[in-house]
């Protein structure tokens, strides 16, 4: 029921309503709907009404339009009933520029068949606002229903101050009895690289304040967990620093310690995910399987990527397992640390992958592992992977082999990444909005309790860059975890509050 009633608040559609004098425009619009720098003024007689749940969100957005340049304020008052009040956070909605349409998808798949500026990012609102002339500025006003809130219809308001010119657009919001539970079913990650060296190349500052590094890292974690991200990646083989210790091998973990209480801190990391052990030579698709091997020689520690039938190879990386374990077990973090061994295993992989994951399993014992795997591969060699993480658009006639492994005793996930395209969902900025409010659905209806999303390079880098301005300077009021300044938010994160 309570499943049901989130989906209600996320697809409820919401009416519109615009205050217009002279020449400038303002008017309410569905947020499910991307506002454009060249959307046109819309104007109806209908009061919003949104719905939500205790413990909920729901949302809404504002659109300005003028003919001409001007300076505004806007002032949400927030939705009340009584002495009690909803609590409201408001942004401006950014653009960025999209040059081409996903390939291998119709244009009846995207919003719109022009490329150019398409909204997404939401930028804190400040106090004033410059409208451009002939240009529509969309305003994001989120509204979260705390688990006390009594059931009732809360009244609202948004001011819009130009001046000789005021508009004022009234919305309710009515909140049912049920609660969205505190403890979040779904599990959800998505990758994101932030090796110190990566981000350094990017931000300058981090290379001469490390502290710097680490508030940065509290920050993002901090709105990832407010976007019910609860899964953190840690690329433990990169984190963990080999030494040499009476000529044998021993590995600090030190800094695999202070990334995972980084993002405790942050409130996100309820499953710990441990990165991948092995990769491909030169990270070609095709390329030969290698394992990252420490060595010692000439009395000196040294890492090479070693072919995965090297003795050494497997020598060292049951080593370095045993060793994590115990850590693990130490800092009481076993019971949720999950276990990544090779990245789409495929072809010729198969039967080195199946005996590493049982190489894996022997070292962790009782700890999950979890790939995204192909069910179009060999099965048999993926069967003992406790997690499967298909990607979506690959298992549409393979529900039954994912029904078997779960009768074994596994679980199911399912990837989004470049792929699917075409009519299937995915996060692409320029897919409508609806497609990306169903992708828990697809959790919901098939039983998959895992939500992965993986990335290319040049998308992590891309989304690094809107970091740039998170740093010490970011102030939190306790408890409240949102960041004062959040420019990683965006319109197709948003549903993560379906959750």
């Amino acid at each position: 029921m309570r499943s049901l009633l989130v989906g209600f608040i996320c697809f409820f559609t919401v009416p519109l309503h615009a205050a217009q004098r002279d020449n400038l425009s303002v008017w309410f619009v569905d947020s499910l709907v991307k506002v454009f720098p060249d959307s046109p003024a819309v104007t109806s007689s209908f009061e919003l009404v949104l719905v939500t749940a205790r413990n909920g969100h729901s949302s809404l957005q504002v659109a300005l339009r003028s003919e001409s340049h001007r300076l505004v304020r806007v002032r949400v008052i927030a939705p009340r009933l009584g002495n009690a009040a909803l609590k409201v956070q408001n942004y401006r909605v950014g653009t960025v520029r999209v040059n081409s349409h996903p390939t291998d998808t119709p244009l009846d798949e995207v919003v719109r068949s022009a490329v150019g500026p398409y909204p997404d990012p939401l930028f804190p609102l400040e106090k004033e606002i410059v409208l451009e002339a002939s240009l529509t500025e969309a305003l994001w006003v989120s509204v979260f229903a705390p688990k006390e809130t009594r059931a009732g219809t809360y009244r609202g308001m948004v001011e819009v101050d130009a001046g000789k010119q005021k508009s004022r657009l009234s919305f309710q919001v009515e909140v049912f009895a049920a609660t969205v539970p505190k403890e979040q079913q779904l599990w959800v990650t998505n990758w994101f690289w932030f090796e110190h060296e990566l981000m350094a190349k990017h931000y300058p500052k981090l290379k001469s304040d490390s502290d710097r590094y680490w508030r940065v890292l509290e920050n993002i974690g901090r709105t990832m967990a407010e976007y019910k991200q609860n899964v953190v990646f840690v690329p433990v083989r990169t984190l963990a620093k080999a030494q040499l210790a009476d000529g044998a091998v021993q590995y600090d973990f030190s800094l695999v310690d202070r990334w995972i209480e980084t993002f405790d801190k942050a409130g996100m990391a309820h499953m710990i995910e441990g990165g991948h052990l092995s990769g491909r030579l030169g990270g070609g698709y095709d390329s030969p399987y290698v394992i990252p091997t420490d060595l010692v020689e000439n009395g000196q520690m040294v890492r090479k990527d070693l072919a995965a039938d090297d003795p050494r190879a497997e020598h060292n990386l049951r080593e370095f397992l045993r060793q994590l374990r115990d850590h693990l077990k130490e800092k009481g973090w076993l019971s949720r640390y999950v276990q990544h061994v090779h990245d789409e295993p495929h072809g010729t992989e198969m039967p080195i992958y199946r005996r590493f994951v049982h190489i894996v399993s022997e070292e962790l014992p009782g700890v999950p592992t979890l790939d995204a795997i192909s069910l179009r591969e060999d099965i048999s060699a993926q069967e003992a992977t406790t997690i499967w993480v298909p990607k979506l658009g690959t298992f549409d006639e393979q529900l039954a082999a994912i029904a078997a492994h779960k009768a074994r005793g596994g679980q199911s996930w399912y990837y989004i990444c470049l792929d699917p395209r075409g009519k299937y969902l995915n996060r692409f900025i320029d897919f409508p909005l609806i497609k990306v409010r169903l992708l828990p659905w697809v959790n919901y209806r098939y039983g998959l309790t895992g939500y992965l999303h993986g990335e290319g390079i040049s998308g992590q880098i891309d989304r690094l860059r809107t970091f740039n301005q998170i740093g010490e300077e970011v102030s939190f009021s306790p408890p409240v975890i949102t960041p004062s300044y959040t420019p990683t938010r965006n319109t197709t994160g948003c549903w993560y509050r379906c959750v």
